[in-house]
Order: structure tokens, then C-alpha cells, then sequence
């Protein structure tokens, strides 16, 4: 920015004509709006010529010099900086007058006055404009009544800016008051539209809470209630557990007799989050319930509640699952693995294994089949389901947990009790994350069967 040097002795006084054609054009300014023509040319007569190309710097924020400038040709600027951004305010074309209250009463500048475009324009003294208004009232009374003016349209704008922030404190804003933003004063242009970009981003935040809220008690709502000890007659014990992230996911567990004898276990992960990712997945869990209740093949059952759910998939999301069906007498466990491989039989005799997929995830192809294999778990034998929230888990360096440490920390806490096994690895996960956010739901399941067959048990 290019400053305004000035010296009397090298700015050209106005010559009576050019102080009448200058007169003719400031008076339709509202300060000389009373000004006889010719008192008002002998003020102008009063000042210097300046003449300055665009980018000049007329007045400097925080100087006190007292002179005021009388535009007759070209536009100005008004602005300030902040530590933030080059704020404009107001633009002011000819003919007006700028600097005029810092030249009445002396107080320091309190903003920037550029030239937006080349400008001409009359400098007066601040005593030559004292003298104009004693001679002059109506100068004053016009000078104050612009002042007053100032004051109550900043006062106006500060009052609906204060209720609006203490209607967003309370969450009562209503989004119909930006409205009343499009066309803001021109001294608060920036700050209106500042003001209006931060409202929208508020509430649009609190809208996203308010959803994530909804999915998380959809999520909390479908997860099971733990069985009656009676009910699993000591030949089982279950322990699941959901550790939530900011960003509600899909992820769900569930187990739930059959009849006595049979036990249904799964865990899956939906792909996506929020309201849509946890109405999918009670969506899933709840065919799953329905269809296991009378379908005895586990393959056909899988593959009707696949196609259910292609039918009614208008977000086009998929679900990977981990299906089982446990004989509580006998140990034997058939299983459908579609898309999802988190998961592990941890053998009595130390080893482990891996069941591979039996199909592809659900809701991505109607009519698609997925087999049902077998196995059988061994008293001792533990069934272990996760999400890809444990594996995915990351430090503050952004390193994933990943696979190997998951092997890891499985192989410390697998002689532990199914109660605490579940709770101690999700401990350890967290402890490796640290202060590092946690960007997935953290859900596992594990299912530890003693084979110790007794009497039927009551259905719960």
C-alpha cells in the first residue's frame, strides 16, 4: 500500500474556479446540503489539491493528524486489519467526506481509508472545518446526525449479533435469522458474512450431534441383554462388548437361544455411520432374529435374510457377518463367514485358527448364496469376534494397531476368563491409542465353551 505523503508547500492551492466547480459537485452531499454555493466554494478554496492513484493510503488507522479529506472524484475504502484478515467496511464514492469526526474532535483514526480507484480530493484542515461550522451550524447538526446515525445502526447490528449468539448458546436459533444476513450493513459486511458462515457451521454440527445421538441409542437398543446363568446350564459363558467412537458406526453383536440347546452368535459391521449405518444394522440383526427362529439350515437362513435386505436397500450399503450356530451338548458349530474375517477359534491346545469366508457380505447382490461350514469346539475352545475397529486402532503417530499386535495382545489375555478376556484386550487397545482419537466403534464377542452338558435348560 502505497502512503499519502503530504506537504503543504508541494500540494496546489485551488484557484477560484476550480473551488467553484469543486463546490458545485460536494454539494449534493448531505454535510452542505444548507451551504450557499459561495461560502461553500471559499471553503473549498480553504484546502490543497490531492491527486493520488488507486492503492494509495489516505489516512492511516491510530494517527491523530485532523484533517478531512472532500472527495469529488473516485472511490475509497474503508478497512482494518486484524491479526486475521484485511477487513473492508465500507466503500465511499464521490463526492464524499472522509476523517471528518478525527478533525472535529481530535480522537485518533480508527480505521483505514484506501483508493480503490484514482481519486481527487480537497484536504481541509481541521481548523478551517471548525471555522466552517461556526459560521455554519447546520454543518455541525449534519456531522452529529451522521454520528448518531453510526451509533445506532452499529447498535442495531450488535444487538441482533448478541441475540444470536445467545440463541445459539441455548440452541433455540433458528435458521431463518441468517436471512436477515444477506443484505448486512456495508460497515459490517465481513463480519455479517463471517458471523452467518459460523451460525450454519453451528448448527449444522448440531444437527450431526443430534443424529449421532439417534444412532447411538438405536445402537445401545439392539444390543442383548446378557443371558440367564440358567439358561446356558454351565456349558457356555458369553462376554461382548461395544466400545463406541465419536462417529457412530454399524458395527453389532447378538446372541440368543434358539431352544435349549442352540445357541445363535454374530457380529457384524456395516459399511457407514450415523442414523443410516445403525437402522441398516437393526435392520440385519433383526432378520437374523427372525429367520434363525424358523429356518434350521443356517445357509438358507443367511441367504433369505440377504435378500430381505436387498430389498429394502435404497442406501445402498452392505453389512460383513460372522454367523454361528453352536450345539451347547455337543460342541458342533456351523457357521456362515460372509465378508468378514475378524474373527478366531482360540484352541484349547494353544493353536488357532482362522475361519475363512464362506460367501460375500450381505446386501450387495440379490439372490447371492453363502455356504455354511462346520467345526467343532473342544471343551476349553473359545470363539472370538471382532470389528475392524481394533485391528484399525491407532496411536498418536497414526500407526494402526494392526494384525500382528492384535495376535499379540490376544495370546497375553486368552487364559483369562471369558469375563475379563473381552474388557482387558479392549483395554490394551485403548492403552496403545492413547491420546490418538478413536475414529471406529471397537465391538468384539467371545464365547467359551465347557461342554458340560446338563439337563434342558428353559428358553429365555
Amino acid at each position: 500500500m502505497t502512503p499519502l505523503t503530504y506537504r503543504q508547500e508541494e500540494t496546489p492551492a485551488l484557484g477560484p474556479e476550480e473551488a467553484a466547480a469543486f463546490a458545485r459537485v460536494m454539494a449534493a452531499h448531505p454535510y452542505f446540503a444548507e451551504f450557499d454555493e459561495a461560502d461553500l466554494a471559499v471553503l473549498v478554496a480553504a484546502g490543497q489539491m490531492v491527486e493520488v492513484e488507486a492503492g494509495t493510503r489516505l489516512i492511516r488507522r491510530g494517527d491523530r493528524d485532523t484533517f478531512a479529506l472532500l472527495v469529488v472524484d473516485g472511490t475509497a475504502v474503508v478497512a482494518i486489519d486484524t491479526p486475521y484478515a484485511h477487513v473492508e467496511l465500507a466503500t465511499l464514492a464521490a463526492p464524499a467526506v472522509i476523517g471528518e469526526i478525527a478533525a472535529f474532535t481530535g480522537v485518533a483514526r480508527t480505521a483505514h481509508v484506501d483508493a480503490l480507484t484514482p481519486l481527487r480530493a480537497v484536504r481541509l484542515s481541521g481548523a478551517a472545518l471548525k471555522a466552517a461550522g461556526r459560521a455554519n451550524p447546520d454543518l455541525l447538526q449534519a456531522v452529529m446526525r451522521q454520528f448518531g446515525h453510526r451509533f445506532e445502526t452499529f447498535n442495531r447490528a450488535f444487538g441482533f449479533y448478541a441475540n444470536a449468539l445467545n440463541a445459539l448458546e441455548r440452541r433455540e436459533f433458528d435458521l431463518k435469522l441468517l436471512d436477515e444476513l444477506r443484505n448486512p450493513l456495508p460497515e459490517l459486511v465481513d463480519f455479517s458474512h463471517s458471523f452467518r458462515r459460523l451460525a450454519e457451521a453451528i448448527m449444522t454440527r448440531a444437527a450431526e450431534r443430534r443424529e449421532m445421538a439417534n444412532a447411538a441409542a438405536i445402537q445401545r437398543a439392539m444390543l442383548p441383554h446378557p443371558l440367564p446363568a440358567e439358561a446356558l446350564a454351565g456349558r457356555a459363558e458369553i462376554c461382548a462388548e461395544m466400545r463406541p467412537a465419536k462417529d457412530v458406526g454399524g458395527d453389532f453383536y447378538d446372541y440368543f437361544l434358539i431352544d435349549p440347546r442352540r445357541l445363535v452368535v454374530s457380529l457384524g459391521d456395516v459399511a457407514g455411520k450415523g442414523t443410516p449405518a445403525a437402522l441398516f444394522m437393526s435392520a440385519t440383526q433383526t432378520a437374523l432374529r427372525m429367520v434363525l427362529r424358523s429356518e434350521p439350515d443356517l445357509a438358507r437362513a443367511v441367504a433369505a435374510v440377504n435378500d430381505l435386505l436387498c430389498a429394502t436397500n435404497s442406501e445402498d450399503m452392505f453389512v460383513t457377518l460372522f454367523c454361528a450356530v453352536i450345539d451347547l451338548d455337543t460342541g458342533e458349530m456351523a457357521y456362515c463367514n460372509c465378508g468378514h474375517t475378524d474373527c478366531m477359534i482360540l484352541r484349547a491346545d494353544g493353536s488357532i485358527d482362522r475361519p475363512a469366508a464362506t460367501g460375500i457380505a450381505l446386501a450387495i447382490m440379490e439372490g447371492a448364496r453363502t455356504r455354511a461350514a462346520t467345526t467343532r469346539l473342544a471343551p476349553g475352545d473359545r470363539l472370538f469376534l471382532f470389528s475392524d475397529g481394533l485391528t484399525d486402532a491407532v496411536d498418536p503417530a497414526e500407526v494402526q494397531f494392526g494384525e500382528a499386535r492384535l495376535d499379540a495382545a490376544v495370546g497375553e489375555v486368552r487364559a483369562a476368563p471369558v469375563a475379563s478376556f473381552v474388557p482387558d484386550l479392549l483395554d490394551a487397545i485403548a492403552a496403545y491409542s492413547g491420546t490418538a482419537p478413536q475414529f471406529d466403534d471397537m465391538t468384539a464377542l467371545a464365547v467359551s465353551f465347557s461342554g458340560a452338558a446338563t439337563a434342558e435348560a428353559p428358553v429365555p
